[in-house]
């Protein structure tokens, strides 16, 4: 069982979101520290947060358990194009209504940028991949 470009991508796609998942649900407070400087949050907020990243996380474990499961591998390219396709769009859209942002955002969007693109080369190398 040879490493492919798919399962190495989605390894690594995959690890990416169940640490920054992991990060945002367990750590919410953190997290929108980060953002916003050293303020009290809301319970709402938190729990804002925590949602979205169980739903990283778990879209992440998915995306991860793929590189070792053959069958679910094509699902889950075509998830990792629409969550990291999505990021990259609208935070875009962000800098265009918004302004630019911080560096870190500006990082991350580099990520989920490049990650968006990685995977897309991926499913148009592999013509089955969205019909299967």
């Amino acid at each position: 069982m040879g490493i492919t470009k798919s399962k190495l991508y989605l390894f690594i796609a995959g690890l990416i979101l169940v640490l920054v998942g992991s990060y945002i649900g367990f750590l919410p407070d953190d997290y929108l520290t980060q953002l916003f400087g050293d303020k009290e949050f809301s319970f709402d907020s938190l729990s804002e947060m925590r949602g979205m990243g169980g739903s990283l996380f778990v879209i992440g474990l998915f995306m991860f358990s793929a590189a070792f499961i053959k069958r679910i591998e094509s699902p889950a390219l075509v998830i990792s194009a629409l969550i990291y396709g999505s990021f990259s769009v609208f935070r875009l859209l962000g800098f265009v209504f918004d302004g630019l942002p911080s560096q870190s955002i500006i990082i991350a969007f580099s990520i989920e940028l490049l990650m968006a693109l990685l995977v897309s080369a991926i499913i148009l190398s592999k013509p089955n991949t969205i019909s299967n």
